[in-house]
């Protein structure tokens, strides 16, 4: 009677995953990239940048390198300790220095608002330092503009050159699925934005979002509201990044920051739906570890319903990720990335109950910004 009820048991376990796996196929992110039409307009690009002396040389030698070339480039040093000014200037970028922080504005926010000032033009496209573009991106990226209008974002192939930085596959997975990446007002991606300063002015201006962690939902959040088009894209070839080559230690950080304030933007319908398919993804990552680990002690060889449940999630795994980065072979791992996942995220709780987490040196309040 008993072995019957737990087989009962089992078998409604393993519909419910198929269900959730299911499921994951109706919220999988829309990975589009950019259209290959091109065209040219006058824009400033602006690089907010604390202590990124050595991701600049790479992102100031691609724009150099670049088919079409802005009006200006404007690197931001946001107060760094290192040779940032120095690096900038050697590349021919127009540096200026952001000015003490004033209250209530985060650092990069208060950056990019002090580049938006300066810049000549009324296009303006705001880039991360450790971005990298090609030579037609720029070209590619204003078509898309003039098609669409609006706020252009792209979220930038992930170039990971070390075992550690895959572990952020799960992270790059879920921020695209909770941002609706692809979909038709999709939550923005901060490290390449395109807008006019007409249309920022439309929404109140950066001030509207001077105290957020994620400045990129944000404001695309602010867009919307105000009816204007939010259009995102990956960065296939066009624009790529890397994200924590300083070591895991920068990309618990960076993780926990913008886990910290992750759910912006997120519907609760949206945050149900990837919630039950992520239950179903952890679950079946570690069923068949688990099986293993167990059958010295049960003497049970693993069931092929398990073999059966950890790979097919494992398959819709890499599936879901492969346009986001190099993550190649190393999505064998996957149950050990989850894991990882898991950690930041219980730590980026802890965090966040706490009221701070640290970034680039400084302290970040988890519910209002920087201090």
């Amino acid at each position: 009677m008993n072995k019957g009820i737990e087989n009962i048991h089992m078998d409604f376990y393993g519909f419910t995953l198929l269900l959730r796996w299911i499921l994951g196929w109706f919220i999988q992110p829309k990975l589009n990239f950019l259209a290959e039409e091109r065209t040219q307009l006058d824009f400033s690009v602006i690089i907010p940048a604390r202590n990124e002396e050595k991701s600049l040389p790479r992102l100031l030698k691609s724009i150099k390198d670049s088919n079409f070339q802005p009006v200006e480039t404007i690197v931001v040093d946001d107060h760094s300790t290192d040779q940032t000014f120095q690096v900038a200037k050697s590349f021919g970028a127009s540096v200026i220095s952001a000015p003490e922080l004033e209250e209530g504005w985060t650092g990069k926010n208060f950056a990019l608002n002090t580049g938006i000032a300066y810049a000549k033009t009324e296009l303006v496209l705001l880039i991360d330092a450790d971005v990298q573009v090609s030579n037609f991106a720029f070209e590619k990226l204003l078509a898309n503009y003039k098609k669409n209008s609006g706020l252009i974002s792209v979220q930038p192939f992930h170039q990971m050159s070390s075992f550690y930085e895959r572990f952020a596959s799960v992270f790059n997975l879920i921020g695209a699925i909770g941002a609706r990446l692809g979909e038709k007002n999709g939550l923005a991606f901060g490290p390449v934005m395109l807008f006019s300063k007409n249309d920022l002015s439309k929404i109140g201006g950066l001030e509207k979002v001077k105290s957020q962690i994620l400045e990129d939902r944000a404001l695309g959040l602010e867009f919307i509201k105000n009816n204007i088009n939010v259009h995102t894209f990956i960065g296939k070839t066009d624009f790529k990044f890397q994200m924590y080559p300083e070591g895991i230690k920068s990309l618990i950080q960076g993780f926990t920051k913008n886990m910290a304030a992750g759910s912006a933007g997120i519907s609760k319908l949206r945050w149900t739906l990837l919630f039950t398919w992520f239950s179903g993804l952890v679950a079946a990552a570690w069923e068949l570890p688990f099986a293993f680990l167990a059958w010295p002690f049960t003497q049970t060889q693993p069931s092929m319903y398990q073999y059966i449940l950890t790979i097919a999630y494992g398959i819709q795994f890499w599936i879901f990720v492969r346009k986001l980065g190099n993550f190649n072979w190393y999505l064998i791992f996957y149950p050990i990335m989850i894991l990882f996942f898991l950690i930041v995220f219980f730590y980026s709780v802890i965090k966040t109950w706490q009221g701070k987490v640290i970034w680039k040196d400084r302290v970040l309040d988890a519910k209002k910004g920087l201090k």
